[in-house]
């Protein structure tokens, strides 16, 4: 059986708890965009979590708020911090005692529940998750080992491991370039940071969170990024200040208007490059609206 997730830290632990309990023998990490235009061939042999429904798939796990659907599936799904507490929920009480820790971990990050000094020097599961870009498909061996690790292993020991130490380094160097990166191509417009990096080929690991420690009187944050997966096409993520949630605004429901989705506080959607800029005014405008 083939599991298709996503490879962020939500991704990984709905991973670690699924191949407890079902006969998973292979992996695909793909998109949301990859489900929703229906870009990748799915089976009653697959299984997918923390992405969209696909009605062919065995079991199908999620709580982003614009993937929920209004008839009967094989799995669950509900608005939950995130899909690793989803999948938890499903299998009988007691079957995932030893991850409890780790699946409130995935609560935590994926939500956004975090505090400055964890953005700022992050430790434990918040570095471990941050090792993560679900964009570097170069990485999946490290996201299927990781998985296995996590599953396997205490969480001391995934840390002490020769291979996570080195990249947990590297991101902490990768942060140190994020940084000036977000300072220097990031400007704000009343509630709203506006950063672009359509110009930018920066390949390291990011700090999502970052840009509201920068920028701590803006409550929303937007990103403009190149769609490594397809040409032509440009990314626009959006995300509400973890540390000042006066924003009104439903991001999910907001990028659903344009191919996206996600959750109330955050989401994303891609766009083709020619469109880009007409999509971002309209995505602006919609969060000063909202300013709260």
């Amino acid at each position: 059986m083939r599991l298709i997730t996503r490879a962020d830290f939500d991704g990984i632990v709905c991973g670690v708890l699924l191949t407890t309990k079902e006969k998973i023998d292979r992996f695909l990490f793909v998109e949301p965009k990859a489900i929703q235009d229906d870009e990748i061939k799915v089976s009653s042999d697959d299984i997918i979590a923390n992405l969209p429904y696909h009605p062919q798939a065995h079991l199908w796990f999620d709580h982003h708020i614009t993937n929920q659907i209004p008839f009967p599936f094989r799995g669950n799904f509900r608005l939950a911090p995130s899909a690793a507490r989803v999948v938890y929920e499903y299998y009988p009480p007691g079957s995932f005692t030893q991850y409890q820790e780790m699946v409130e971990e995935a609560d935590r990050i994926d939500s956004g529940e975090l505090s400055i000094n964890e953005v700022l020097h992050p430790e434990g599961y918040v570095l471990l998750a941050f090792t993560l870009d679900p964009h570097t498909q170069d990485d999946e061996a490290y996201w299927i080992r990781l998985i296995s690790l996590l599953r396997e292993k205490p969480f001391s020991v995934v840390m002490d491991d020769s291979e996570i130490r080195y990249r947990c380094r590297q991101v902490l160097e990768d942060f140190k370039v994020y940084y000036r990166l977000i300072l220097n191509h990031t400007r704000q417009v009343g509630n709203v940071t506006i950063t672009d990096f359509r110009k930018v080929d920066f390949r390291g690991k990011e700090n999502r969170f970052l840009v509201y420690s920068l920028f701590p009187e803006a409550n929303v944050s937007v990103r403009i990024f190149p769609d490594y997966h397809q040409k032509g096409r440009v990314g626009i993520s959006v995300g509400k200040n973890i540390f000042n949630k006066t924003s009104r605004v439903n991001v999910g429901e907001l990028l659903s208007h344009y191919g996206g989705g996600g959750h109330p506080g955050a989401g994303s959607c891609r766009v083709p490059a020619e469109n880009a800029e007409e999509v971002l005014q309209q995505i602006i405008q919609a969060l000063k609206e909202n300013e709260g």
